[in-house]
């Protein structure tokens, strides 16, 4: 499991980012913030407040671009919140999250990486980034050219319907 600084995430295949696609991960160090959950107001109070009982290292950030937490706004708790903790304390991070309910037996194994895909799911491997340019690409030819044929359709038409009521 290797580690990107930019996006302070693991990446479970060792290969690229999950977040950014970077290749230029390395091994996590023990003070490294790794990402643990992207959680509503609500539950990122509460993860606090179990974090803050167990003198637990944690940071949290508005998820996206950032803005005003949803209590000054006056609107319900709709903001999520990224919660970061140090790459030492992830494995008890998530057993506190795992005792009081947030995170489930699932959520803990994926954030352990022992996960055996038991369930039936397979693992997906990674689009090589020059394939996904390439399809990237073609959808977007693939799209200009639907535009074209529905403008073209919605374009004849128009003109049969305006020959209709003209020639009448």
């Amino acid at each position: 499991m290797l580690y990107c600084a930019k996006c302070q995430v693991l990446s479970p295949d060792g290969i690229i980012c999950p977040s950014c696609g970077s290749e230029k991960l390395r091994e996590p160090r023990p003070d490294d913030p790794v990402l643990l959950i992207t959680a509503n107001e609500t539950k990122a109070e509460m993860i606090e407040s179990v974090f803050e009982d167990h003198n637990m290292l944690y940071e949290e950030r508005v998820c996206g671009l950032g803005g005003a937490p949803s209590a000054i706004l006056g609107k319900t708790t709709n903001t999520n919140m990224n919660i970061f903790v140090p790459f030492s304390e992830l494995e008890a991070a998530a057993a506190l999250l795992n005792g009081i309910g947030i995170l489930d037996e699932h959520d803990a194994l994926l954030l352990n990486q022992e996960q055996d895909y038991e369930d039936g799911e397979e693992n997906t491997e990674e689009i090589n980034p020059r394939k996904r340019v390439i399809w990237r690409i073609v959808s977007a030819i693939l799209f200009i050219l639907a535009v074209w044929g529905v403008v073209g359709i919605a374009d004849f038409a128009a003109n049969a319907f305006k020959a209709f009521f003209t020639n009448h």
